[in-house]
């Protein structure tokens, strides 16, 4: 799925932003977690191969953050 794609355009991104504006009311947390699920979704629908990547990096740079926010 690229961005300019009809399924991108007409279907995952307002179904997206329902859900971000409507379930995104009770916690600004629940909010990153649906745009993180999100995002994977999103990039497992190309190449889901690179998602374990994308993971892993993800895990990484996060706790390099916290490392660097105790220093």
């Amino acid at each position: 799925m690229v961005f300019s794609s009809i399924v991108f355009l007409f279907y995952f991104l307002p179904l997206l932003l329902i859900l971000y504006y409507t379930v995104g009311k009770v916690h600004i947390s629940v909010r990153n977690v649906l745009l993180l699920i999100a995002s994977l979704f999103f990039y497992a629908w190309g190449e889901p191969k690179n998602v374990i990547l994308l993971i892993s990096s993800s895990i990484a740079n996060w706790m390099f953050a916290m490392l660097i926010a105790k220093w």
